[in-house]
This record gives C-alpha cells, sequence and structure tokens, in this order.
C-alpha cells in the first residue's frame, strides 16, 4: 500500500457542507476537538445509535424488516459514505416495501459514516470482504443472501461475489464504479474537475488553515466539502435534491483505494477474476445522464460476469438511488421476482 499518495478521487461524495461552528459572535465559537461539533458522533462515541460487533470493529447497523426472511444487505457508496442515501429504497413508492417480504441490513462499512474509525492498517481490501463474510453469516447463517450495492457498494458486491460466490443469491448493482484498476485508469481524467474559484474549495482552504486535520472528526470535516459540485459529469440533482448523509469517512475513501494500488502507485485491483464461478443472474443499473460511467461503462463491465442485465434509469445522474428511487426500486422488486421464479423462496 503506497501511503505517500492521497486519492482525490471517491466513487460518490455528499452534497451537504456541515455548517461552520458559529453559534452568533466569535465568543461562542465550539471547540472541534469535542465530539458532534464537527461531525456527527460515531457508534463508539454515542451508546444511543444502534451497532453491531464484529471481526474487530463496531458498525453503525440497523436490521429491518420481517425476521427469518431471505436477507438483503445493502451496500453504500464511497468508500465512506454511510447507509443514509439508500434509506429511500426501503420505502414503498406505490408498491409493497422490501421490509414486507425480506429482511434488509443497512450498514456503514469500516471505518465509513457512524461506525468506528480505523487507521490506515486496519482499512484494507481484505478487512471489507471478511467483514461482509462476517455480517452475512451473522444474519444469514445458513442460506446466500441477495446484495444491492451503489457505486463503490456495487464494486465491493462484486469483490466479495469474487472471493464467495456461495454466499451470494444476487446481487443488484446500481452504478458501480471500475470493478477493475485497468477501467479506472481509463477513466481517471473525468473523476473529478476541480475549478478553484469554487465556493467549496474556499471552504476548504479555509478548514486546512483554522482546523489542522490532526484526528478523525476534522478530517471527515474537511473531505465532505463539495465532493458533487467537484463531479459535475457524474451527477445533474446537487442543488435541487442533494444526497442526504450522516458523515462522510476520510480514512475510508484513501486507505481503500491505496489498498487498490501496486508498488507505483498504478490501479491494480481486480475484482472479476473468479466471476466465473459465479453462476447467477445480475442486474445492473446504469443512470442516463452520467457522462463517465454511465450506461454504455455499465454494459462493458457486465460482460465481466456470465449473466447480467443492464438497465437504465433516465433522467438523472449518479445519484439515482436517492434522486428516482422509486423507479430503482421497481427494477429492485422485477429482479427479486425473477429469482423467486427461478429458484423459489430460501
Amino acid at each position: 500500500m503506497n501511503l505517500n499518495r492521497v486519492p482525490v478521487r471517491s466513487f460518490v461524495g455528499p452534497a451537504v457542507v456541515m455548517p461552520l461552528l458559529l453559534v452568533g459572535g466569535c465568543s461562542d465559537l465550539l471547540s472541534p476537538d469535542e465530539p458532534g461539533n464537527l461531525v456527527p458522533r460515531t457508534v463508539d462515541e454515542d451508546p444511543a445509535l444502534p451497532a453491531l460487533s464484529l471481526n474487530g470493529s463496531l458498525f453503525h447497523l440497523e436490521a429491518v424488516g420481517q425476521p427469518g426472511a431471505p436477507v438483503i444487505v445493502f451496500l453504500h457508496g464511497g468508500p465512506g459514505g454511510d447507509y443514509r442515501s439508500l434509506q429511500r429504497l426501503l420505502e414503498g413508492h406505490g408498491g409493497e416495501p422490501l421490509t414486507d417480504s425480506h429482511r434488509v441490513i443497512l450498514w456503514d462499512q469500516r471505518s465509513s459514516g457512524l461506525s468506528r474509525r480505523h487507521d490506515a492498517n486496519e482499512i484494507t481490501i481484505e478487512l471489507y470482504v471478511q467483514d461482509l463474510f462476517e455480517l452475512t453469516n451473522h444474519f444469514s447463517p445458513s442460506e446466500p443472501v441477495v446484495l444491492v450495492g451503489h457505486s463503490w457498494g456495487g464494486m465491493y458486491a462484486t469483490e466479495f461475489i469474487n472471493r464467495h460466490p456461495d454466499r451470494v443469491r444476487g446481487a443488484v448493482l446500481i452504478e458501480p464504479g471500475p470493478l477493475t484498476g485497468e477501467r479506472m485508469a481509463e477513466v481517471e481524467d473525468d473523476y473529478m474537475t476541480f475549478d478553484f474559484g469554487a465556493e467549496w474549495l474556499n471552504d476548504y482552504a479555509w478548514s486546512h488553515l483554522f482546523i489542522t486535520p490532526d484526528d478523525h472528526a476534522r478530517w471527515d470535516y474537511q473531505y465532505s466539502l463539495g465532493y458533487l459540485d467537484s463531479q459535475p459529469k457524474y451527477h445533474m440533482n446537487v442543488d435541487t435534491d442533494p444526497y442526504a448523509f450522516w458523515r462522510w469517512g476520510a480514512a475510508a475513501g484513501r486507505y481503500v483505494e491505496e489498498d487498490g494500488l501496486d508498488e507505483n502507485g498504478n490501479y491494480a485491483w481486480d475484482f472479476t477474476d473468479n466471476l466465473s464461478a459465479y453462476p447467477g443472474n445480475v442486474l445492473f443499473i446504469a443512470s442516463g445522464w452520467n457522462e463517465v460511467i454511465g450506461e454504455a461503462f455499465q454494459r462493458d463491465q457486465a460482460a465481466d460476469y456470465p449473466q447480467a442485465e443492464v438497465r437504465v434509469v433516465p433522467g438523472v445522474g449518479h445519484d439515482l438511488e436517492w434522486v428516482k428511487a422509486g423507479e430503482v426500486l421497481d427494477l429492485i422488486r422485477e429482479y427479486l421476482a425473477t429469482l423467486e421464479a427461478e429458484g423459489g423462496s430460501q
């Protein structure tokens, strides 16, 4: 892992900037050292948050829906995001909610969202795979699960299928990022476009001048400033319907990517080299607007699986699971019905 390189790309980013910590005048400036002032507290700092301990970490997690029903595990974007932007997929949107027929697991991944923070040596792709393996065994020890992953979450799901094809009954990949380092190298120049006069960059510069990033809270705050505004080829609804999120995990965003680099700093991951062992059909959902990893890119990636189909949600960018959750949910329900028809209930 090359710790000297600080990546500036992430596969999905937040849209909401935490307010500056002024309450009235300068005399009321809150201390950034106090938990909860810069960013929300993690499960280590707030025992009221729902949490699960496994694989040497503590995860912000909720299990909702029918106990004993087939399990769906949601995988948020990032690395470093949280599951808040996936919550709209739990609403009915005119049909049966997923929780009526399934047990749905929503969780913030390692060092992400409101889960426990870790240092670099405890943020690796291998540990992420172990986390998901233990989580699936905890909630569905005797039956495979369905994975629903957005952006980085779709990459994560693919690497898990690549390693543990027998633990996955089906997968919905909502516009996943590059499944190989080679594909990442092809599109990296379009991942982020910086406008050095942009307001969010001025906010970022302010935080660097006055708040040294010497702990996770400060780094997370800085990392959250304006990522959607820096990805104009990805998103189209930043101002009209911005992502909801709790907290961005900066360390996860940095060190998961660095774990996928070779000794020369080149993108080297390959989450596809064992996908031939997976017999199931996989659903890819692409947005109609994303110019970087939209429909054409996803059709290319779908070919990595023995069986896969690609569906498109028009009129939206990479935030399709939030902005057009109802249309995405309709496609998920159709896919789940196909699984039931092919294999019956668990």
